[in-house]
């Protein structure tokens, strides 16, 4: 995942502006680097002047960085389309920035929104999400137009495509419209902590506006969406290891009742079908599956929890989904997905692996309120994505459609998984290669992340191929804090157990050294944002294990971050991070957090990027870790800052691969020795 626009390389003069290599000497703090505003003056001439010095040291790069964006358009792939998202009398894709209608008995296919130049006049453009009323009028879209996840709501009239609306500049991505399309509801971002906190009910009759919910406690994030069935809407409030849940009706806004009053540690998400309420829920320990009636008050409903399925021991619920006739879930296990398939007694009708060897499968593009087939993902890091497709009447299995890619033979790629074993644990690790091309020396391409429970799957990336062409090996490391292995092992690297996820990747990095008969191979260090504190907590216990490393938009800034609670996210991140005012907590928390634990030592080249707007991991924080690197390092580097002054946490996708072009050349000319000069 990259996320920066690529600078021109040229010659600069530096005279004029904050020399980088001197920035943090001439300061007693680097305090200054922090502006909330994202105008002063001093900051914006430091992170360009660091922009232009990343550019002319990596000049000489350019022509394999060309050498890969030549490669990857010559693979331009055949991309299969999404499935239909099936609304009843038509059916829906969004594709190539159009949104396209099919009548659903004749097939016929129109363009009823064009979408496609909305990005021209942004320097940066992310389309959030879309949703089209039940009646077949109106769509609404969310826009984030300068990535720092405050999106703008603007409503479409379908039968001329003009703008009907433009309600919000300050919202997050949920949208659900009322069964009789008359309201549309949707979540406003709290000012300052971009904290999405109430949902708000817009009609379209008299174009008003009105709060239908809001929530104080500023750990707790709000979202709202459409039950399956009927006219019913959720509104859910919840923070790291509990939710509550209120049932509305949508065409009137009114509350039908609280299905479960908060309790610390109890989750619960519901659904409607058939006039009875579904629900998974750790109610009774570990996630099962419950149903319930509506015809009863709130207490009794409560105490009424019908369990209808529990997963085996080491199983847990990834989704589930309310089907016409059935209820289809994804269970996961260790580190592969199931497909169960149940009637609405319970009996399981279909118990299948969907994930294959090496990859990974997922239930994605179903739209289950119509739907009688069961649409699944499926992939791995050397064989291109399909759609299939579980037929729920049949039950049979099809591939429906394929992404296809010129000059791509897989046959000719491994992909396998490994477990490094060290101090009585063992770290699934993911490996991609082509064997006919390793060497003894060939090098490593590390990538981690280890958090929130994130499962870092093996997606199929047609990038890496190029890294494989060239004698790479690309692994992913499972480590403990991500949910690769299920909620045990997230738990074992969150909070005071975060450490773990450290000792993990540098136990990968040394076995990987000598994977495969190897001698030494170089090991370049790969994460992005959480992954970034992944990366710069293992560069600072040993550097020397590292030839080099990109972290994109790092967390770096652990212990000042969770301790402003006036940033965005920290008062929801304790769970996750810890608690600085807990000194037990803090201690943990000091014992890595990147930007206190920089030494004089070795440190490895490193290119760090960060994004101006960036609300989820301010720009200040790599900024910060980039120029105490550089005054504590016994090395020359380079140390290198790129920053998108124009987007935030996520990637203008109109310059991702110029950016991944980059990262991947800086890597691997610092693994055949051609360190840039800096």
């Amino acid at each position: 995942m990259s996320l920066f626009l690529a600078l021109p390389a040229c010659a600069v003069d530096l005279t004029d502006s904050v020399t980088p290599t001197s920035a943090l000497s001439q300061q007693t703090s680097d305090e200054w680097l922090r502006d909330d505003s994202r105008q002063s003056a001093r900051v914006l001439d430091f992170l360009r002047a660091e922009n232009q010095q990343t550019a002319h040291t990596l000049a000489p790069q350019l022509p394999l960085e060309q050498a890969l964006l030549t490669e990857w358009q010559s693979r331009q792939a055949d991309i299969a389309e999404r499935p239909w998202h099936l609304a009843g009398q038509y059916n829906y894709r969004f594709s190539h920035g159009q949104l396209l209608r099919q009548e659903a008995q004749s097939g016929l296919v129109t363009t009823v929104a064009d979408l496609s130049k909305r990005s021209q006049d942004s320097d940066y453009y992310h389309l959030g999400s879309w949703q089209v009323s039940p009646d077949h009028r109106t769509l609404a879209i969310t826009e984030d137009r300068r990535g720092d996840r405050n999106y703008s709501l603007t409503v479409i009239d379908l039968n001329n495509g003009q703008v009907k609306a433009r309600l919000s500049e300050t919202v997050s991505t949920d949208l659900a419209w009322s069964q009789d399309s008359q309201s549309l509801y949707f979540v406003e971002n709290e000012s300052g902590t971009y904290r999405p906190f109430q949902v708000i009910r817009w009609s379209q009759t008299t174009a008003k506006q009105e709060k239908v919910f809001s929530e104080d406690n500023p750990a707790w994030l709000v979202s709202v969406y459409a039950a399956t069935a009927d006219q019913y809407l959720i509104i859910q409030s919840n923070n790291h290891n509990t939710s509550e849940q209120l049932l509305i009706d949508s065409n009137s806004g009114r509350r039908l009742t609280l299905i479960r009053p908060r309790e610390a540690g109890i989750e619960y998400y519901a659904d409607v079908r058939h006039g009875r309420l579904f629900l998974s829920s750790n109610l009774n320990g570990d996630f099962a599956l419950y149903q319930t009636s509506f015809d009863q008050t709130d207490m009794a409903r409560q105490m009424a929890w019908q369990p209808i399925w529990k997963p085996d021991q080491m199983q847990h619920i990834k989704n589930w989904l309310l089907f016409p006739e059935h209820i289809v879930l994804e269970v996961t296990a260790q580190h592969l997905s199931r497909l169960v398939v149940l009637n609405y007694q319970g009996t399981v009708l279909k118990d299948t692996v969907i994930t294959p060897a090496g990859g990974v499968a997922w239930l994605s593009g179903n739209t289950n309120r119509y739907g009688q087939s069961v649409m699944i993902r499926r992939m791995s890091m050397t064989q291109p994505p399909q759609w299939q497709a579980f037929d729920l009447k049949q039950q049979t299995l099809k591939v429906v459609a394929e992404d296809r890619y010129p000059n791509l033979e897989p046959a000719n790629y491994r992909t396998e998984q490994i477990q490094v074993r060290h101090n009585g644990v063992s770290v699934p690790v993911t490996l991609a290669y082509r064997a006919d091309r390793l060497t003894q020396t060939s090098p490593v391409i590390l990538y981690g992340y280890g958090a929130y429970g994130t499962p870092v799957r093996p997606y199929f990336m047609p990038q890496i191929i190029s890294l494989l062409d060239r004698g790479a090996i690309y692994a992913i490391a499972h480590v403990r804090g991500g949910g690769y292995l299920g909620p045990d092992w997230y738990a074992q690297g969150k909070g005071v157990q975060k450490p773990h996820s450290f000792d993990d990747f540098l136990a990968v990095a040394e076995v990987m050294k000598a994977f495969g008969q190897g001698k030494n191979r170089p090991i370049l260090a790969l994460g992005g944002s959480a992954g970034g504190t992944l990366v710069a907590g293992a560069l600072n216990r040993q550097p020397e294990l590292f030839a080099g490393a990109v972290l994109q938009v790092p967390f770096v800034d652990v212990i000042a971050t969770m301790s402003d609670p006036s940033l965005p996210l920290t008062r929801q991140e304790y769970a996750e991070w810890g608690d600085p005012s807990d000194p037990a907590q803090r201690a943990v928390m000091a014992s890595y957090s990147p930007n206190d634990n920089i030494s004089a030592q070795a440190y490895p080249p490193m290119l760090v990027t960060a994004g101006l707007y960036d609300t989820q991991v301010p720009y200040w924080e790599p900024a910060r870790w980039v120029t105490r690197v550089r005054e504590n390092s016994l090395n020359s580097g380079p140390y290198l800052l790129q920053t998108d002054l124009s987007g935030g946490h996520r990637q203008d996708a109109r310059q991702s691969q110029q950016q991944q072009a980059r990262e991947y050349a800086f890597l691997l000319r610092l693994a055949h020795s051609e360190t840039p000069s800096p």
